[in-house]
């Protein structure tokens, strides 16, 4: 693809994942705004919306992205913020309609919450004017910032509405939406979610969680209403949480009227991605479109009409269930490693016919006088095992020691329980070497 032979010849090579962390999107979100907003319709090319991926997501300075684009600092600028204007022009992605794709039921018989609308403040450089400054100085987040809002679809996190960029220290939400008229356009059943800054302006075409009354608590049906209302209204914060993942919306080095094309660009790249990658999907859970069709059947053949049945919600898929028996642990499959004879060590799962011919070939090749026979004592073994009393016959402790040794024994009759006495004796060996490095390497300090 030509995407992916402009990103090879500037990255050196092409991945997936790679491309994702390089430009904000993956491959098949970026062919779709390329073959949507590229070509003779906008006079853009495809480097150069490569480009204005890259300066948006990663935001470098001026050398370092004529150098990864192999071009000056001037032509690196200006093909950017070409780009940036034009493409932004032509983005459609954000439409009202987005907002009728759901509308979740809320307080009364005629209010539908059809979106949810909040603000958020992004970084700019310290204006030069001092009364312009103090315009857009916030005190909430004590810096310089612009403030834009958005509503979002309640259902689904598509965004619906984007208003201009208004200094963050000079102007409310509320009045925000209302110099930009988002009701207006609702109709009368309608309603917007909001947080509980809007309860006090008591405008009725906005629902808000209930707050605590002064001098008294909230029962529990509110507690319960806030909860559920809660859940819905904080997708506007993931879609806010994916926009401060581009760099550009963080910090800021340009002019600030600028900074409102840059915002709308990046909002409308939030909008694509949300086509291909859903904050939250619709649909139902397996047992409600269980119950619903079978509902709309019995409705269709009482009025005989045909039955019209949603789509499933996608789930997890479930982890495959293993047919043979369960893999051994690190520690198990090393003592049964460690209990075969020399030349007849196999690596595997531990399990299944093969591991018992294994312990089979060694216990009958244990001599009366090997350490780690059964009629030899664990003190004859250089190393005792606490609360020990006897070794059983397969080069080991049984199943029923393992599992009482296991984390009250200190650390090295643990291992030779585990493990197995040689084991044990070449832990111990290993541990030696350490001390003795260690030691070593205090006397060179000293």
């Amino acid at each position: 693809m030509k995407n992916q032979r402009i990103y090879s010849h500037y990255f050196n090579r092409f991945n997936e994942s790679a491309f994702n962390s390089n430009l904000g999107l993956s491959l098949q979100e970026c062919c779709y705004a390329v073959d949507k907003y590229c070509g003779q319709r906008t006079g853009v090319s495809c480097l150069d919306f490569l480009m204005a991926l890259h300066f948006a997501w990663k935001y470098p300075e001026g050398h370092y992205g004529g150098t990864i684009w192999k071009m000056c600092r001037q032509k690196h600028s200006e093909k950017v913020w070409r780009t940036l204007s034009i493409v932004e022009a032509f983005m459609d992605e954000i439409k009202f309609e987005n907002r009728l794709k759901s509308a979740i039921f809320m307080d009364g018989p005629d209010a539908y919450c059809s979106m949810h609308t909040d603000s958020s403040d992004f970084m700019i450089n310290r204006p030069s004017d001092s009364a312009e400054a103090k315009k857009h100085y916030t005190y909430k987040r004590r810096k310089f910032a612009m403030r834009y809002a958005i509503a979002v679809a309640a259902n689904t996190g598509d965004v619906c509405w984007l208003s201009s960029g208004h200094p963050a220290g000079s102007i409310s939400d509320l009045n925000i939406n209302r110099r930009e008229g988002l009701v207006e356009g609702l109709q009368f059943f309608e309603r917007v979610g909001a947080d509980g800054a809007y309860l006090c302006r008591r405008d009725p075409m906005y629902k808000c969680p209930h707050r605590k009354p002064r001098g008294g608590e909230l029962t529990e049906q509110q507690i319960r209403e806030n909860d559920a209302f809660g859940n819905y209204r904080s997708i506007v914060e993931n879609v806010f949480a994916r926009v401060k993942q581009f760099a550009c919306m963080t910090r800021w080095r340009h002019n600030r009227e600028r900074h409102s094309i840059v915002a709308r660009f990046v909002f409308q790249l939030i909008q694509i991605k949300q086509k291909f990658r859903p904050i939250r999907r619709l649909g139902l859970s397996k047992k409600e479109h269980e119950e619903l069709a079978a509902a709309n059947w019995r409705a269709a053949e009482l009025h005989g009409v045909p039955a019209i049945v949603p789509e499933a919600k996608r789930t997890r898929r479930r982890p495959r269930e293993r047919k043979n028996q369960p893999r051994l642990g690190r520690r198990r499959k090393a003592a049964r490693i460690a209990r075969m004879p020399r030349g007849e060590i196999k690596i595997g799962s531990g399990s299944g016919d093969d591991a018992d011919e294994a312990d089979a070939s060694c216990n009958s090749n244990i001599q009366p006088g090997d350490p780690l026979s059964s009629d030899t004592d664990s003190g004859s073994s250089g190393r005792e095992i606490a609360n020990d009393t006897a070794v059983e016959t397969d080069y080991g402790i049984s199943e029923d020691r393992i599992k009482a040794t296991r984390g009250r024994a200190p650390r090295m009759a643990k291992v030779g329980a585990l493990l197995g006495m040689r084991a044990a004796s070449l832990h111990g060996e290993k541990v030696d070497r350490l001390m003795r490095r260690k030691a070593r390497r205090n006397r060179r300090k000293t």
